[in-house]
C-alpha cells in the first residue's frame, strides 16, 4: 500500500527502491534507500550554497526571500542525512 502511495509523490526511481526493499531486504535494496535521501541531502547542499552567493548580491528587500532559501535547504539537507542514517 504504501508503495502505491510512494508512486505518486516521489520520483519513479526513488518508489521502486522502496517498493524493492519492501519486497526484498537485501544489502542492495538497503544500499538504494540510503542513497536517495543522500543525493537529496547532496542536492540541498547545492541548493544552499547558491542561495548564499545569490545573497551576497543582494541589497534589497528580497535579501531575505535568499536567506530564506539557505534555511530551507540545510534543514533539508539535515532531514535527508538523518533518514540516510535511519535507513543504514
Amino acid at each position: 500500500m504504501i508503495a502505491r502511495v510512494w508512486h505518486g509523490w516521489t520520483a519513479p526511481e526513488d518508489a521502486d527502491a522502496y517498493t524493492a526493499f519492501m519486497a526484498e531486504r537485501t544489502a542492495e535494496t538497503r544500499a538504494r534507500i540510503i542513497d536517495v535521501p543522500e543525493r537529496i541531502a547532496a542536492h540541498a547542499d547545492e541548493v544552499a550554497e547558491l542561495g548564499r552567493r545569490v545573497r551576497e548580491q543582494l541589497t534589497s528587500s528580497v535579501a531575505g526571500d535568499a536567506e530564506a532559501s539557505v534555511e530551507l535547504a540545510l534543514a533539508a539537507a539535515r532531514v535527508a542525512r538523518r533518514l540516510a542514517e535511519l535507513n543504514a
